[in-house]
């Protein structure tokens, strides 16, 4: 009876990311009974899970009017996220464990299962920078604590999983997107088949040109990605192939110079809702292997991975699983920083700008994992061990310009400089001409056990994560006279070019585990509750800790890696029409020490952090429905390294943040609208400059022309609101030049559709 249980799950896990022909479809099922495969033990409900879970369709997602995949997140519950980077470089956070030094620490991104890196917090090259969500996607799963810390590396505030479409209905779309208000183009396309009662195959993909919704150059967005599916389903088993190419182009946003006004904040020659300082150079920097002219600003994204997902049952209780997937991956971070600004009593506003050039030589990563899973009469048992691998290679190069804020950002010359070009930053201190080469490797043996009486189900797991480190960096640079542009003579501002200086070693090991136990009792068909308990680690990126590195390459395990250790109860409700979840949630993170490259400061920081976590979704027969999270948190910082800030709020860790989706269906068009709102934030950690709270309002609508022929339009931030997700000063008086990245303004996109 078991196997057979168990076969019906996995069957429906498999028709659960099976697509329908369009991204927008005409009905929007609530999904509260889909088949949870994100970073559960098996394959389980939302109402039945132990943990907070969810999955939600591309049109769900798609309400929100997001202008890139991190945005497209914000509405799941309990995930923070600041967009206002782009498409690359975004910062997120869950549950109030605190964003340290950028990126995803405590989040693992992954398609189809896998993460898309092994380390989410690796300076210039986060996760999210080489993920995109397109047509592709059949659906987005979710899950916040519990057994997330066990289930990946790396992940113990949660998992967001790109779940692909395999194409068991036959069909496909092709769209294109224009903006309306800025200058970007985008094509999707898609297609899936049958090829027999066995196999069936998808693919698609997009492709786009333009600036993107900031001022930039033209150009600045240019590429696309490309994803195929092949699944197959047999009698004692299942397989699925996955592959992916993705040569993408995106402007990243740092922040910009502004200036404190003593109640907030005001515009310094950049437009806080469409501007950047955004020049366009060609950069000439020194490479390990020499000098490279980087042309543009931006972020380049290239990654081609293939993966393998293979189940077979040897028995009618014993099952063997094999999951692969190997990548190459590299790119490079281009994009100004204001380092500092002042008023130039002749020429007014100005900033000396440090460009921020990364080359991603090898962040090529493979992830394997084989287990096998018993049915005993009493409970399922799964055994396993991972052996995963990322390369860290990059290469940090900051030359310094110097820009007038006058909004045509007109170069002047100051000190050394030629053209407002100087081949150094002495405005950063001539920080950060880096070389790190690491590999990172994983050996992680896992066990998890589950089990049902009458109506409690429960699960145990544990993970034992055993890295090694291994490679050298460089972080002292050698300043010398180079001609480095290649003009034949030696310029005033080439005569202290930073270079590479010697390399150290890093030799080390990191060893913690990670453990979860959960239960669910279902009181009737629609009525749950359920509690979970965790701990779990995430490995600090090495590029991030070695100031904790000693001479022989080795490091203290605690310095290696944060620990998170976590609890949850809830309440679930589900039925046909009506859905709503209510979560409270605490956990208590310690962070190793880091270094962070925008404050030239090291953090190492303990935090608490405790709240509630609320989803809901009502649809009504006439077509009106309304869907909303809401996430409510404490958050508080308990031990800092040296002392200071004890007591206060995490940096820009909000009180609350919410999302509210109305709409309404009728039989060939549909409208809706997206509310999102947070709360003031802190800057930094002292808790003196702040962020007002913001709310934004976007809408959608969509109207099928004939059967196969659809138009939509969507506004973001309809009421054009000011709103700001990071900055850097910590304090400021009026008059003060401070540096901060504003949300976009008011932007609009039409697409026309055709589904087949």
């Amino acid at each position: 009876m078991k196997t057979i249980q168990r076969s019906l799950m996995l069957s429906a896990a498999v028709c659960a990311v099976a697509s329908g022909n369009a991204f927008a479809q005409d009905n929007d099922e609530d999904r509260g009974d889909e088949i949870i495969v994100t970073g559960v033990a098996r394959p389980t409900t939302q109402l039945e899970s132990t943990a907070s879970v969810t999955s939600l369709s591309p049109e769900q997602l798609d309400r929100s009017a997001p202008r890139s995949t991190a945005e497209a997140f914000r509405v799941l519950p309990g995930i923070q996220v600041e967009p206002s980077s782009g498409d690359a470089n975004t910062n997120l956070k869950v549950r109030g464990m605190p964003i340290s030094a950028g990126g995803s620490r405590y989040v693992s991104f992954q398609e189809d299962g896998f993460p898309t890196l092994l380390v989410g917090d690796i300076a210039f090259g986060t996760a999210d920078s080489f993920l995109r969500f397109d047509r592709t996607v059949g659906s987005v799963q979710a899950i916040r604590g519990g057994s997330a810390s066990t289930a990946a590396p790396n992940a113990p505030g949660g998992i967001i999983n790109l779940i692909s479409k395999t194409g068991e209905d036959q069909g496909g779309s092709v769209a294109v997107t224009t903006g309306l208000n800025y200058n970007s183009v985008r094509g999707d396309f898609e297609y899936g088949m049958p090829l027999n009662e066995t196999w069936s195959a998808h693919i698609g993909g997009f492709v786009r040109t333009g600036e993107g919704v900031r001022e930039a150059a033209a150009g600045t967005e240019e590429g696309g990605q490309i994803k195929a599916t092949l699944a197959g389903d047999f009698d004692r088993g299942s397989m699925k192939v996955h592959f992916k190419h993705l040569d993408d182009k995106v402007p990243t946003y740092l922040p910009i110079p502004a200036r404190y006004n003593g109640s907030g904040f005001e515009e310094v020659g950049v437009d806080f809702g469409d501007g950047t300082i955004f020049f366009d150079p060609t950069d000439y920097v020194n490479r390990v292997d020499g000098v490279e002219a980087t042309d543009g600003d931006g972020f380049e994204a290239r990654m081609t991975s293939i993966a393998f997902v293979g189940e077979y049952e040897l028995t009618d209780h014993l099952t063997a699983n094999f999951r692969h997937r190997t990548a190459k991956v590299e790119g490079n971070f281009a994009s100004p920083f204001p380092a500092g600004s002042f008023d130039d009593p002749q020429a007014g506003p100005s900033t000396n700008v440090v460009y921020f050039n990364t080359q991603i030589r090898d962040f090529d990563n493979s992830f394997t994992e084989a287990s096998l899973t018993k049915d005993l009469d009493f409970m399922q048992v799964t055994a396993g061990v991972n052996f995963d691998s990322q390369d860290i290679n990059t290469n940090w190069n900051f030359n310094q310009y110097n820009i007038r804020l006058d909004g045509d950002r007109t170069f002047f010359d100051q000190g050394d400089s030629v053209g407002g070009a100087l081949f150094g930053n002495p405005a950063f201190g001539n920080c950060c001409t880096r070389s790190y080469d690491f590999e990172v490797d994983l050996v992680s043996p896992f066990i998890a056990l589950t089990g049902e009486f009458e109506n409690l189900s429960w699960d145990l797991s544990y993970r034992d994560n055993q890295y090694d480190v291994s490679g050298s960096f460089a972080e002292a640079a050698i300043q010398a006279p180079q001609d480095i542009n290649g003009d034949g003579t030696i310029g005033a501002n080439e005569q202290a070019v930073n270079n590479f200086g010697a390399p150290r070693l890093a030799n080390y090991e990191v060893d913690f585990d990670a453990w979860s136990a959960g239960v669910n009792y279902q009181f009737t068909p629609d009525i749950a509750v359920f509690a979970n308990i965790a701990e779990g680690g995430s490995l600090s990126s090495p590029d991030r800790v070695t100031g904790n590195i000693a001479a022989n390459g080795t490091i203290q395990n605690d310095s290696a890696y944060s620990l998170v250790e976590q609890w949850e109860m809830g309440f679930k409700y589900s039925t046909r029409d009506l859905s709503f979840f209510v979560t409270y949630f605490n956990a208590d993170t310690t962070e190793a020490r880091e270094f962070e490259v925008t404050t030239q400061q090291f953090r190492e920081n303990a935090y608490e952090a405790s709240g509630f976590e609320v989803e809901g979704h009502y649809k009504h027969p006439t077509g009106f429905g309304l869907r909303a999270t809401a996430t409510l948190q404490d958050a508080e910082i308990v031990e800092t390294g040296s002392g200071a800030n004890v007591g206060n709020k995490p940096r820009r860790q909000a009180d609350y943040v919410f999302n509210v989706s109305p709409y309404f269906e009728a039989e060939r068009w549909t409208v809706g609208a997206n509310v999102f709102g947070t709360d003031e934030v802190f800057i930094q950690d002292n808790n003196d400059l702040s962020f007002d709270a913001y709310n934004i309002v976007s809408v959608y609508g969509r109207f099928d022309i004939t059967e196969n022929i659809s138009v939509s339009a969507d506004v973001n931030n309809l009421f054009d609101e000011e709103g700001f997700t990071e900055g850097e000063e910590g304090s400021a008086v009026a008059g003060d030049f401070v540096r901060i990245r504003p949300i976009n303004g008011r932007n609009a996109s039409l697409t026309l559709s055709y589904r087949f």
